[in-house]
């Protein structure tokens, strides 16, 4: 699979429709709330989030309630705490649409979740050896030699859509005009405390019998714990 914050860049086209038909997070969040079945169980597996019908009973439910968490709890205080030069373009961002109470804005948001989800979907079909496309296109299943190393060709389209779609998100970022420092002088006490409570949950997994060899578990474990701490920092 893509890694997780590369999905967002699938998404990034639609920016440039009518601001009153989507909603930027809500397409952002959707892209990646499939994944968060791994976060949730602290374990690359998935069940339910990568399928159609997990679409409408968990990805779209998870992706509202990620929104919600994202624009009420901590928006505002991760803006402040970022590097000045994605402090300075995202401080725009800051506080909540006058909107976002209205039938309109939830319908908007609600479809763009569900679009966002639909995209993650689609691109692992590509990537992943159970994906739609993987397992009907036979190109995809093929071997590939680089540097005297085998891969499929599914295989070598994750890590290269992935570094693609981090190459775009970045660039996304940096053309977004500088507005307003409102960096905070704490940073460093702020990211510290949520590195901490990531590696107090990796421990707490690794003792309830997480084998440290299993390196993508740990990955995932480690993300998880970060938006623990994210969430934790943004309430105390």
């Amino acid at each position: 699979m893509p890694f997780t914050f590369a999905h967002p860049a699938l998404v990034l086209p639609l920016k440039y429709l009518p601001k009153r038909w989507i909603s930027m997070t809500g397409l952002v969040i959707g892209s990646m709330t499939p994944d968060f079945e791994y976060f949730f169980r602290m374990r690359v597996r998935s069940i339910y989030s990568h399928t159609p019908p997990g679409l409408f009973w968990f990805d779209l439910p998870v992706g509202i309630l990620l929104v919600l968490i994202y624009n009420k709890i901590v928006k505002d205080k991760l803006i402040d705490h970022l590097p000045v030069q994605l402090n300075q373009r995202l401080s725009q961002f800051k506080g909540n649409p006058e909107s976002l109470s209205s039938p309109a804005y939830i319908a908007i948001t609600v479809l763009s979740i569900f679009a966002g989800s639909a995209s993650h979907l689609l691109w692992d079909g590509f990537t992943h050896p159970t994906g739609y496309f993987v397992t009907t296109i036979p190109t995809l299943t093929h071997m590939t030699h680089i540097g005297g190393h085998q891969f499929y060709v599914y295989k070598l389209a994750q890590h290269a859509s992935t570094l693609l779609g981090g190459i775009a998100i970045l660039w996304a970022l940096m053309s977004i005009s500088k507005g307003i420092n409102t960096q905070v002088t704490n940073i460093s006490a702020y990211w510290a405390k949520v590195a901490a409570i990531a590696l107090v949950v990796t421990a707490i997994r690794l003792v309830c019998g997480l084998n440290y060899h299993e390196f993508g578990n740990l990955v995932v474990t480690g993300i998880a714990g970060m938006f623990i701490g994210l969430m934790v920092i943004s309430v105390s």
